[in-house]
């Protein structure tokens, strides 16, 4: 079995130095290796692996530019020597990043698995997660994951590890270190038949990475909900969509039309040929009143347009690749509204 290894940095690619977490992704790529090779797991000593592109970055400093540069070095890639990808990467931005290359990398051929560590590896299996969830990547992929992108990741409040739809993972909350989505599989326990139930993932017949001949551009403002807030204080006449996200209900603010309401805001962005976009948004059963109200609302042709059954992280990475490359906006018109790779929630 081949397996490449990715290190984008992270916690999991961390070293304690003078009670700091320093970046050493030399040392955590050796480290995972070698912990895998003395590990229980039966592929313990049937996995070649390749150490390819280290860059470097904590996940709090991920930027559009790595963004760019880790898809430049993954169509240098040849997928089909490899049973599976392993992308190492750190906690803080893990939704982000795995929602974005489960759209760029969907249709590659093979499994690509995003994993993390909730501290550094030095801190041994029973603080650290990192070595748990690097092996059960590796047994993904040597008990035959179905091609696509995912994560796994062992929650620390239940010690359960699970398998993620990368496009369907939300970000951490809160003071937690527990990873969620939607269709989650628990494989703490992971006989070979374990994945057997997992439908296949919805792919493109080309892989987006090699329709996407642009760089990614900070073409899109996101912007949180909360009480208190005033529209006008944004320059929407900077960007070309602006995403708003919800409360949990799929609401938002549309008060009397002052600048603290998001009627407000499509009025601003309509005047500045700006697209206004909301997720997580509902298309089905019951919704409040003031929901109407929101998409009702127009400004010179322009409404507020629901993203449903996306993710927040997946909405805003779709946008970006939207407005970023005019190869898929001419080759994927519905993109934005399409289940394109099975990151929407029926």
């Amino acid at each position: 079995m081949k397996i490449l290894l990715v290190l984008t940095g992270g916690t999991i690619c961390t070293s304690v130095r003078d009670g700091l977490r320093t970046l050493d992704t030399d040392a955590a790529s050796l480290r995972l290796v070698d912990e895998f090779r003395n590990s229980a797991s039966p592929f313990a000593d049937g996995v070649q692996f390749t150490v390819g592109e280290r860059f470097h970055t904590l996940s709090e400093n991920m930027t559009l530019s790595v963004w760019n540069r880790m898809a430049d070095y993954f169509r240098t890639v040849d997928f089909s020597r490899f049973d599976g990808v392993i992308v190492a990467h750190g906690t803080d931005t893990l939704a982000y990043t795995a929602s974005m290359f489960g759209l760029l990398l969907s249709g590659v051929g093979v499994p690509v698995v995003f994993v993390s560590s909730n501290a550094p590896l030095e801190h041994g299996d029973a603080r650290a997660n990192g070595a748990a969830n690097f092996r059960a990547a590796v047994e993904c992929v040597g008990y035959r994951l179905p091609p696509g992108v995912y994560a796994v990741y062992r929650n620390v409040t239940d010690r359960r590890t699970y398998l993620h739809r990368a496009c369907r993972l939300k970000q951490c909350g809160d003071y937690s270190e527990d990873f969620h989505s939607h269709g989650a599989l628990d494989i703490t326990e992971l006989p070979p038949d374990t994945l057997s139930g997992l439908s296949a993932t919805v792919a493109p017949s080309t892989p987006l990475l090699y329709v996407v001949d642009t760089p990614l551009t900070d073409c899109v403002l996101n912007i949180r909900p909360y009480v208190g807030i005033r529209y006008d204080t944004y320059r929407v006449e900077d960007f070309r969509a602006v995403l708003h996200g919800t409360y949990h209900s799929g609401t938002a603010c549309v008060g009397d039309g002052g600048p603290g309401s998001i009627l407000y805001l499509l009025d601003r962005c309509a005047d500045a040929g700006v697209d206004l976009y909301i997720s997580p948004a509902w298309n089905q059963g019951e919704v409040y009143d003031t929901v109407p109200v929101m998409l009702g609302h127009a400004r010179a042709g322009k409404r507020i347009v629901p993203l449903c059954g996306a993710t927040a992280e997946t909405a805003y990475c779709k946008l970006l690749l939207y407005y970023s490359c005019a190869r898929v906006r001419e080759q994927y018109p519905d993109f934005l509204t399409c289940n394109f790779c099975g990151e929407t929630l029926e």
